[in-house]
């Protein structure tokens, strides 16, 4: 199974223990990527059947796959 990108929502009261719900996701399988404290974020890679094992962790609110935006190609004919 290939990997994905994983977005976390931290619980707001668990703010404070970012990096602790973090070392969490890691032990379950979650590549940490980046922590988003002021958004209670943890951004990361991992198999995509990971992600209702990692929504059962203390201090998780919520749990997607990360969706990627792909603008078109430059065209003087289409303004950006």
């Amino acid at each position: 199974m290939a990997e994905i990108g994983i977005l976390v929502m931290v619980d707001k009261d668990r703010r404070a223990d970012l990096d602790e719900v973090a070392k969490s996701l890691e032990q379950r399988g979650l590549r940490v990527e980046q922590k988003l404290s002021r958004f209670r974020t943890i951004t990361g890679v991992g198999e995509s059947s990971l992600i209702d094992q990692l929504r059962t962790v203390d201090g998780v609110e919520s749990v997607r796959p990360q969706q990627g935006v792909q603008l078109p190609p430059m065209d003087d004919d289409i303004p950006q």
